[in-house]
């Protein structure tokens, strides 16, 4: 999805747009039927219905603190003590009290801790309506590595990352902020952050398997980021390489060939499908092309032609981008791997110590960085570089990685759009190829900075207006360089 985006439609003359999470707006919620409103004003009041969850939620959190503050009261076994039984007597009284698990009454009572005592802005900013709790479940559970570590200053890290986080996380969904919150953490410890990767790199690296319904199962393999980037990038293009020379009466989703995939690195096939294994034909003269391995025939050795097996027909790019401060120790800001999100300072400069690198330059006639002029579609220089300095699909909604998605024309190329950086962003084909039909719009609105990305306003078919913010493959937030 985009990096982040305001609803900017003028607030309309119903009560609940202007009134502050509590009662009051509760009751102005209960006295409107929704199925009577105008379109705009239906999306109005959900966003009312969702910032009175966040009081909801947080009226809930002081019920919680207050009912384990009194189990440890009535089983504490002397004044001052504590029992390290207590935190299960707290569980089991929220438990029987909300039909619930133990461990899930066990995750809600420290979920209303960490807001209430922990980080009580977190619990603030949440209760007024302007964090959702999965915000600030996301920007807790981040900071936790940091509690008890102090700056220099003698300030707790985990309560200067909340009070930076807290001023950009609002118009970022979770997945999103969860990138930023990690390049945060990683940015402000950077020794500790890489200690945790090493340990977990030891802890935490292993392969699964559990069964699901309906004669399924998962085998889930857990390792280094970059290795399992590579690998998932390996197996789709393998993928698609074995769709392509599969029959056409192969009706196998794009799933089940990663599947297949996956399976034939191992020499193993899908349990009742045809084997297709991906080759290349070495012709007279050298010629080198794909083909079909999957017959039991013997290959000619004679011939014009000798099938050999290939063990990496396919090539694949993994694309971390470090930024020059960090490359000279001059600050802190954490690498990026695209598909995955933040790598900690001392993983980004030993991966740039071995690395090839691409210069983007800029046209000197236009003073765009890259411009090709009345084409209707971009070459693939300028293809390379939308996608790496937007990492996600330009849509409000969408998470599609820019990898997978097309070069757009942001005004569209009918209207004027021309094909060059400063008008063109990813955008996923569904997003892209089917925005008329689906109802949703984009214009441009004021001014903008002419050589940084599109920023459009994109019109929902209701009628909200949605300003995206400008995607930044690194945002330095507010952390420090090294002076």
């Amino acid at each position: 999805m985009a990096t982040g985006w305001d609803d900017i439609t003028p607030a309309g003359d119903d009560p609940w747009e202007l009134l502050a999470p509590g009662p009051r707006l509760a009751q102005a919620l209960a006295d409107v039927d929704p199925d009577a409103l105008s379109d705009s004003a239906r999306v109005a009041y959900l966003k009312a219905t969702s910032r009175l969850l966040g009081w909801a939620h947080m009226r809930q959190a002081r019920a919680l603190v207050a009912v384990a503050d009194a189990v440890e009261e009535a089983t504490s076994p002397g004044p001052g003590m504590t029992s390290s039984h207590q935190a299960s007597w707290v569980a089991d009284e929220v438990a029987a009290a909300l039909h619930v698990a133990a461990r899930t009454a066990s995750v809600k009572v420290n979920d209303a801790t960490a807001l209430l005592r922990q980080w009580p802005v977190l619990g603030a900013e949440v209760s007024a309506g302007r964090l959702t709790p999965a915000q600030a479940r996301v920007i807790y559970e981040g900071v936790s590595v940091l509690s008890g570590h102090l700056d220099d200053d003698g300030a707790d890290l985990s309560e200067r990352a909340v009070l930076g986080l807290v001023r950009i996380a609002r118009p970022l969904p979770p997945a999103r902020l969860r990138e930023r919150v990690a390049r945060v953490v990683a940015s402000l410890d950077p020794e500790a952050a890489a200690r945790r990767r090493q340990r977990a790199a030891l802890d935490r690296t292993d392969v699964s398997l559990w069964a699901e319904d309906d004669g399924m199962a998962c085998v889930a393999a857990r390792g280094p980021a970059l290795d399992a980037v590579a690998l998932r990038e390996l197996i789709a293009a393998r993928a698609e390489l074995m769709r392509e020379q599969a029959d056409e009466s192969d009706e196998r989703t794009a799933g089940q060939w990663r599947y297949a995939a996956m399976l034939a690195a191992f020499g193993l096939t899908p349990v009742g499908k045809a084997a297709v294994a991906v080759g290349v034909a070495v012709g007279v003269g050298g010629e080198v092309r794909p083909v079909d391995c999957s017959t039991d025939d013997e290959p000619s050795t004679t011939g014009a032609e000798v099938p050999v097996p290939v063990t990496d027909p396919v090539r694949i790019q993994i694309r971390v981008t470090v930024p020059l401060d960090t490359l000279f120790g001059l600050a802190e800001t954490p690498g990026e791997l695209e598909g995955y999100g933040p790598l900690d300072p001392e993983l980004a400069r030993a991966l740039a110590a071995d690395a090839d690198w691409i210069r983007w330059v800029t046209d000197d006639a236009t003073g765009v960085l890259i411009d090709e002029g009345s084409r209707r579609f971009p070459g693939a220089r300028l293809a390379r570089f939308l996608r790496a300095r937007e990492p996600h699909c330009k849509h409000p909604s969408c998470g599609v990685r820019s990898s997978r998605a097309d070069a757009d024309h942001l005004p569209p190329f009918s209207q004027g759009g021309r094909t060059r950086a400063a008008d063109m962003s990813p955008t996923c084909p569904r997003h892209n190829r089917l925005r008329e039909d689906s109802g949703w719009a984009t214009h441009e609105e004021g001014p903008r900075d002419p050589l940084g990305p599109p920023d459009p306003v994109w019109t929902s078919p209701l009628g909200r207006r949605y300003q995206t913010s400008t995607p930044q493959v690194l945002a330095h937030d507010f952390i420090p360089r090294r002076m």
